[in-house]
């Protein structure tokens, strides 16, 4: 096996699908589950981290540079499971430092709360999913 220095690494970018929505846009064609399920979610986190840890060993000559957590809804999701997944993220891969680290949102499932939380454990973007500020033609989108 190559020895790799941090310099001569290949970039790598990682998405987490966090399935767990409020509920399910018409629109929509990405796998999802709704409502809140808290036993659901926790075994969720669990598979995830265990299979980065057991993933992680493939990728030696690679510096993880954007990591993505889409869905799904990750803030319906909750801050402490998407800080658990980026701490095993972290020993688990080389992560640069200036890595981008997102997350998708919705106005409904967010709060002041959860961007403190987040930005204290290293999250510094979000995608905020904002399809139209009509509550008539939401409602309509069944959101």
């Amino acid at each position: 096996m190559p020895f790799f220095t941090r310099k001569n690494k290949k970039p790598l970018g990682i998405y987490i699908h966090v399935p767990f929505c409020r509920s399910k846009c018409q629109y929509c064609d990405f796998y999802s589950v709704t409502g809140k399920d808290d036993a659901l979610m926790e075994r969720y986190m669990r598979a995830i981290c265990t299979h980065i840890e057991e993933t992680a060993p493939q990728a030696p000559g690679y510096l993880v540079d954007t990591i993505y957590f889409g869905g799904g809804t990750p803030s319906f999701f909750g801050a402490d499971g998407m800080a658990q997944i980026l701490s095993v993220i972290r020993k688990s891969f080389d992560v640069a430092k200036t890595a981008e680290i997102t997350f998708e949102a919705n106005p409904d499932s967010v709060s002041d709360r959860l961007l403190r939380r987040l930005r204290s454990e290293g999250f510094n973007r979000v995608s905020l999913g904002i399809q139209c500020d009509d509550d008539a033609v939401l409602e309509q989108l069944g959101r």
